[in-house]
């Protein structure tokens, strides 16, 4: 079996299992937030806990990964989703108990689910084609949407029928399978690695001067920090927001999540051949940031006169850009990263990524509480249109 079908697919299954375990728990925050005595807005503390570990973790693995293989770290990753989704299970306790218990499991889960990504990206950059790079990555990547699918239209259901807890030690329970089923992959991929490579948290400084200091992994960074801070008000609040705001029952509002984040599936493709057969990446990611910033702030419009239809329909429009941007933005990043620095160099563009988690969720709060949810949404959306200038300008200007 060719070596780059395994890769493929042996990524695809740990990319899709780490945006199950980081999704699970704002998807079931409606139901987890009465039992801590805190209003479900407050999934926005979560994601600032989740992005704030996940930040240092992708700036600080590409040492890691060298030294131990991106085989070897995903399966580390397994484990420690697992053990942090265990943690997340306790917040049904008393309230003390309960935000230590979520607030630790944040940061295990993110541990271990952000350290995916750069681990792929090292893996897919030495077997992929030049040419075919965007589309493989993009294949790869189609884990995020369908993780989130997963989460949205089954995990909730699951909770119904089991209780969410129980739900959540589900998820746990396929973490470590995964980590596990990963194991015969080890000899083919980590077979780069490198025993003497010294592990040290400290290249953080290094790995982000050297983004900084390239032009393009600098405008992929700055591209990074707005989409996923997007994409993380998408996905973290959608459920929350349609709940409280709109009175859609809990299994409706994971539905419609679940529905929009499953069209980025073939989206993510879609773009992937796009960009490897008629529109060059960085025109193909000015587009798309074009295109999100309206869709997403069309969703503070949201009211409960808008029927189901329209609604699922600009929430689909926000998951075929803010959600499916990600295979060519980091085949770019694997083309332009030094040959042997690709996991470094994706770890340092994703880390101005995660920041984009910390800074959107604080901005989006803020605005929120101040003047409502269309300025809100308005406030995260805008700063994707700089991003679509920045792309569309010729490399030269």
């Amino acid at each position: 079996m060719p070596l780059l079908f395994v890769a493929v697919i042996a990524m695809l299954v740990q990319q899709t299992m780490a945006t199950v375990s980081k999704t699970v728990i704002p998807v079931l925050f409606p139901v987890i937030a009465p039992e801590l005595g805190v209003p479900s807005e407050s999934v926005l503390g979560f994601t600032w806990i989740f992005a704030c570990a996940g930040m240092f973790v992708m700036a600080g693995c590409g040492t890691f990964i060298i030294r131990y293989g991106a085989i070897r770290i995903s399966q580390v990753g397994g484990i420690l989703m697992a053990a942090g989704l265990g943690l997340a299970a306790l917040a049904g306790l008393d309230q003390p108990i309960g935000f230590a218990a979520l607030a630790l499991g944040a940061v295990l889960v993110s541990a271990g689910s952000t350290s995916s990504t750069p681990a792929s990206s090292d893996i897919l950059a030495r077997y992929s084609p030049v040419k075919f790079a965007p589309l493989i990555f993009s294949i790869k990547q189609t884990g995020v949407p369908a993780g989130i699918a997963i989460a949205g239209a089954l995990v909730l259901p699951l909770s119904v029928w089991l209780g969410w807890q129980n739900a959540i030690l589900a998820v746990a329970g396929l973490c470590l399978a995964i980590a596990l089923g990963l194991q015969p992959c080890r000899r083919a991929f980590d077979g780069n690695r490198q025993p003497g490579q010294k592990l040290a948290f400290g290249d953080l400084k290094e790995t982000v001067r050297n983004v900084l200091a390239d032009p393009t992994l600098r405008t992929m960074a700055l591209a990074a920090f707005i989409f996923v801070g997007l994409q993380s008000i998408f996905t973290n609040f959608t459920v929350v927001y349609l709940y409280e705001e709109l009175h859609y029952s809990l299994v409706e509002a994971g539905a419609i999540l679940g529905l929009s984040t499953l069209v980025a599936v073939p989206a993510r493709i879609f773009w992937g051949v796009v960009a490897a057969t008629l529109v060059p990446a960085r025109p193909l990611l000015g587009i798309l940031a074009g295109v999100m910033a309206i869709s997403a702030g069309t969703m503070g419009a949201f009211s409960p006169g808008w029927s189901t239809w329209q609604t699922t329909t600009v929430c689909v429009v926000v998951s075929m850009t803010a959600l499916s941007w990600h295979g060519v933005l980091l085949s770019e990043v694997a083309r332009a990263a030094p040959k042997d620095g690709v996991g470094r160099a994706t770890g340092g563009v994703l880390a101005f990524g995660t920041a984009g988690q910390l800074a959107s969720p604080l901005l989006f709060g803020a605005v929120y509480f101040a003047l409502g949810y269309q300025a809100a949404y308005v406030a995260v959306a805008l700063p994707a249109l700089t991003v679509a200038v920045l792309m569309l300008r010729r490399p030269g200007r």
